[in-house]
């Protein structure tokens, strides 16, 4: 099995563009260029599950047209518009109606446009899957032939309920990771408020047991930023459920006391879980939980505390050469057991120089294995993040991208992934302006 890159048909899209495309995602996706509508359709009957970026052109085949378009020439192509940022609204209508439109805008966003692409990668594989799934059911069927009819009209029943079975199925974990999506801290909001900051988050599934979470509090006189990365036990809709409590605790902790330790936060959060999946009955066999790595930050003031998660900080010593420290969390998770009386989690409290990074991690991406079934392991993470740390946000997160890439090769995801890194100072011009109160980074107060 080879990692064939994904097929992207491209028409009415500038070369200056392709050429940027091509350099940011060359190895994932294949840039094929046609000259107009009939090279477009005579290509798209090559491809199974084609992708379709669509430029203007000139005269009155307009890139909006050929999107409309798509699917009366091919029902599994999709299509990607190429449009200068100030005519996205005038174009697709208003900010609601561009949620269920798929584009890309100009002066080009690299990451917004790796966004764009994954998730109609993703989709183009499930549809190559379906149509290899219908085509199986297909070639049963024809076996069935010298059957009586009555058992042929059977067999295609089946089949079509299968099919209607598992769009329903694509369709509601669908819905699911958009929920999920508007739960987690939007990073258009996260751009705002953190001066430098880099995120990967690579669900296994199509949705996720890892999530990230923030929160700022502010009065007259300090301000603080709470950012927390946790791993729930298990993986797509179990793992994301789970997420999703906590999630919802957090944000209630921090309502009822804005002000309180990391530690006094992971403390409450284990008692919720245990309350909200009824782990404190002996009659429930439930030991689900979570492990998280949770910061205070106020300024070059740190204060971290973790349950099974630890916290690597990279800084420069005196003669100016970096080095990357570890401070572990607590050996006991969240949820999971049993309440333990007089049990605390630890507060450590540190103080970061300007300009050293944090990182808040899952273990998904120490736990990857390549084909020969080797793990790439926390103390190859830990050198690879005091190798990129004088780098750029940015190409901290590409770098690391791409050594996941060619380490895993064509080696299935075997869990979530995340990494939160954050550069000191914490806090933008923006976020200083916020007035006082306790902000969720995914509510209306911050943009």
């Amino acid at each position: 099995m080879t990692n064939h890159p994904v097929i992207v048909l491209t028409i009415g899209v500038p070369e200056r563009v392709l050429k940027d495309l091509g350099q940011a995602f060359g190895s994932r996706f294949s840039f094929i260029a046609v000259p107009d509508e009939t090279a477009l359709r005579d290509q798209l009957n090559q491809v199974a599950a084609p992708i379709v970026l669509c430029g203007n052109l000139p005269g009155p085949a307009s890139g909006e047209a050929i999107v409309g378009q798509l699917a009366t020439w091919h029902k599994a192509a999709q299509g990607i518009l190429l449009i200068e940022a100030d005519r996205v609204v005038n174009t697709l209508g208003t900010p609601d109606a561009l949620r269920d439109f798929r584009y890309i805008s100009l002066p080009l966003d690299v990451f917004a446009a790796r966004q764009t692409l994954e998730a109609a990668a993703d989709i183009a594989a499930l549809r190559q899957e379906n149509r290899s799934l219908i085509n199986d059911l297909e070639r049963y069927l024809a076996t069935l032939r010298g059957a009586s009819e009555d058992r042929v009209k059977q067999v295609a029943q089946e089949r079509d309920e299968y099919r209607r079975q598992h769009i329903r199925m694509l369709d509601s974990i669908r819905n699911a990771e958009r929920i999920q999506r508007a739960i987690l801290p939007s990073e258009a909001k996260l751009d705002a408020i953190i001066t430098q900051y880099f995120l990967i988050y690579k669900p296994r599934d199509i949705v996720s047991g890892d999530f990230y979470w923030t929160h700022i509090v502010k009065d007259e006189d300090r301000m603080v930023f709470y950012l927390a990365v946790a791993d729930c036990t298990g993986h797509g809709v179990p793992g994301a459920f789970l997420s999703m409590v906590g999630t919802t605790l957090l944000n209630q902790i921090i309502a009822q006391n804005p002000w309180q330790s990391p530690g006094s936060i992971l403390e409450q959060l284990h008692d919720g879980v245990l309350n909200s999946l009824r782990q404190t009955s002996r009659r429930l066999d439930i030991d689900d939980g979570m492990e998280i790595c949770l910061c205070r930050l106020q300024g070059v003031n740190v204060t971290f505390a973790g349950a099974r998660r630890p916290l690597y900080i990279a800084l420069q010593d005196d003669n100016r050469r970096w080095r990357l420290e570890e401070i572990k969390g607590d050996r006991r998770t969240i949820g999971g057991g049993r309440r333990r009386e007089g049990w605390q989690y630890t507060d450590h409290d540190l103080e970061v120089p300007l300009g050293s990074m944090l990182y808040l991690t899952t273990d998904g991406f120490a736990d990857q294995s390549n084909p020969q079934s080797e793990r790439y392991g926390a103390r190859r993470l830990r050198d690879k993040l005091l190798e990129l740390a004088p780098m750029t946000c940015l190409g901290q997160r590409f770098a690391l991208e791409k050594e996941l890439s060619q380490f895993q090769k064509d080696e299935p995801q075997r869990d979530d992934m995340t990494i939160f890194g954050i550069r000191a100072p914490i806090m933008s011009a923006a976020a200083l302006q916020l007035p006082s109160g306790a902000f969720s980074v995914t509510g209306n107060l911050i943009l």
